[in-house]
């Protein structure tokens, strides 16, 4: 693999991991947030409800984790875009 495409690789990779980890943060904060405020409330009444409020609470983060994916995948783009696409072919 030719160096400058191994650079371009390596960064994109970084870049990539930073942006979800700043998206999985920043998930759990708007989850915590909907439901400290009440927009987002699971019922916990009964045994069962009690029982999957753990994987509500799972899913909603994922939903708002998801809400992140197309501007990771933009920003992505744009930097394949920017270093050159033909940098990244060149292996």
């Amino acid at each position: 693999m030719k160096q400058e495409a191994l650079i371009a690789w390596t960064s994109l990779y970084i870049g990539v991991g930073m942006m979800a980890l700043i998206c999985a943060v920043l998930s759990v904060v708007v989850t915590a947030d909907d439901w400290r405020s009440g927009r987002w409330r699971p019922t916990h009444q009964t045994g069962l409800q009690k029982a999957l409020v753990i994987p509500k609470l799972w899913l909603r983060w994922q939903l708002n984790y998801l809400k992140g994916a197309p501007v990771i995948l933009a920003i992505s783009v744009y930097y394949a875009w920017h270093v050159g696409f033909s940098v990244f072919w060149d292996v």
